[in-house]
């Protein structure tokens, strides 16, 4: 039988970490499968277009010198930019979504007891978890910046927070699940802001290990080039760059969404005590 990690128990703030690592660990290959299958190929995409977006600013011999520049050319020019550009990062604000989906349907057929997970079963009621999730994060933002705008409640992004997680794992809809992460997260924000800022911290450090040596690629070649180094290629390293710096924290993203799963299975078991109470029936049972 597979090795699962128990999702619904009370954890303190270190097990929370430790436990979200083990989950990715375990169900690493049918997790793993199902951002490789839906979510790498929209990953990929939008590095690529964020990457061609400044290949077309390099290859662009004028651009430094606005006294040879054709006003056409560089309308042509900047409006591939801004085109390519604009397309990629909304394919990479889309993939976030997608995550969110994958992780935590893949989170809720664990916690059904599920030990074959398929990739197609990561992707049942795509559209409503999908759209749902958009909706929650909308509503997120736009409740955010009303706050910010009149400072009447600093951090209330953290009281929304576990509403994807509580929207695709309980099948609650968006507005109840907005208003069942307002209610789990009382007395528990400075928790749920802790657990963000950690892994947080943990998925940026983790991505700029492979993203600063990529800096030290661009200035040695740029250096060992004199200053005259072959537009060409100097475009393309720079291409490759700006195109990991997209895929790379895209991919490592599902480390906080898994952890928030975890903060609302911790604050919802020490609040309820469902576990424990289905522990007890099951002796009464026997």
């Amino acid at each position: 039988m597979m090795k699962t990690v128990e999702l619904r128990k009370s954890r303190d703030f270190g097990d929370i970490i430790s436990d979200t690592f083990k989950y990715i660990r375990v169900h690493f290959k049918t997790l793993g499968k199902g951002l490789f299958l839906f979510v790498f190929p929209v990953v990929i995409i939008s590095g690529v277009l964020v990457s061609s977006s400044f290949m077309s600013v390099m290859d662009f011999e004028n651009f430094a010198n606005p006294e040879a520049v054709d006003a056409n050319a560089l309308a042509h020019q900047t409006g591939a930019f801004m085109g390519k550009f604009l397309l990629g990062m909304l394919l990479f604000m889309l993939n976030f979504f997608l995550i969110y989906v994958i992780v935590f349907k893949h989170m809720k057929l664990v916690d059904s007891g599920v030990t074959d997970i398929t990739p197609n079963m990561l992707v049942e009621d795509l559209p409503r978890n999908f759209f749902g999730i958009v909706v929650i994060m909308f509503v997120t933002g736009i409740a955010t910046a009303i706050v910010f705008l009149f400072l009447i409640m600093p951090g209330i992004a953290m009281k929304f927070s576990l509403a994807p997680a509580i929207y695709i794992i309980e099948e609650e809809n968006f507005s109840d699940a907005l208003s069942r992460s307002w209610n789990t997260t009382k007395d528990y924000w400075w928790l749920t802001f802790g657990m963000n800022f950690v892994m947080s911290i943990i998925m940026n450090f983790t991505s700029y290990i492979f993203i600063i040596p990529m800096y030290f690629v661009i200035g040695i070649v740029t250096f060992a080039s004199g200053g005259d180094g072959s537009k060409e290629s100097i475009g393309f390293l720079i291409s490759i760059l700006y195109g990991l710096s997209i895929v790379i924290p895209a991919l490592l993203y599902c480390i906080p969404i898994a952890s928030q799963a975890f903060v609302y299975f911790n604050i919802h078991e020490r609040k309820t005590g469902r576990s424990m109470l289905e522990r007890i029936e099951s002796l009464e049972d026997i």
